[in-house]
């Protein structure tokens, strides 16, 4: 079951290539830091508001809508603090940042 799985995987990703969502799918891969780090709030709120409606019973429809809402509102608290003082939040220190590779003479 877990090679079919991984295969599934593979299979749906190679799809989602040719789409236009694979643009949205490579635009959070490339701020999954920002979204690791307000992620929390967004899926907190959803939940409980998910809860307390009683709306929704299924579990695994209640994981996926705040899931979604979770990406989607970190990526919003993202956009908001880029143009304020709060952006500070969501860079990356000097020193854990990547060390440029160094170019090899025949690339210069």
């Amino acid at each position: 079951m877990g090679f079919l799985g991984a295969g599934v995987i593979v299979a749906l990703s190679a799809l989602l290539a040719r789409r236009d969502l694979a643009s949205f799918v490579r635009f959070c891969g490339e701020n999954s830091l920002p979204i690791y780090l307000a992620f929390f709030l967004p899926m907190a709120v959803t939940r409980v508001l998910i809860n307390k409606s009683g709306l929704i019973t299924d579990a695994g429809t209640e994981a996926a809508i705040v899931t979604a809402a979770a990406v989607a509102g970190a990526l919003a608290i993202y956009r908001l603090a880029l143009p304020t003082r709060l952006r500070f939040l969501f860079e990356r220190p000097d020193a854990f940042r990547l060390k440029p590779q160094l170019q090899l003479a025949a690339q210069r």
